[in-house]
């Protein structure tokens, strides 16, 4: 249910009292969301949100 809900390792590690977030992620890495493609909006965003900053530099430039 931790996993889930989008807890982070940590805190799963922490819960099920593992002595490794190792442990945690060796028994249960496979029910953790694939990470790709929210990586991926994450760094579009962040591209996204500087070239709208350069476009704002250039146009106050102007």
């Amino acid at each position: 249910m931790l996993i889930a809900s989008g807890a982070h390792v940590k805190v799963v590690q922490a819960r099920l009292r593992h002595a490794s977030a190792k442990t945690t992620l060796d028994t249960y890495a496979h029910l953790w969301p694939d990470s790709d493609e929210s990586t991926r909006a994450a760094i579009g965003a962040v591209m996204a949100a500087r070239v709208a900053s350069l476009r704002d530099v250039e146009a106050d430039s102007r």
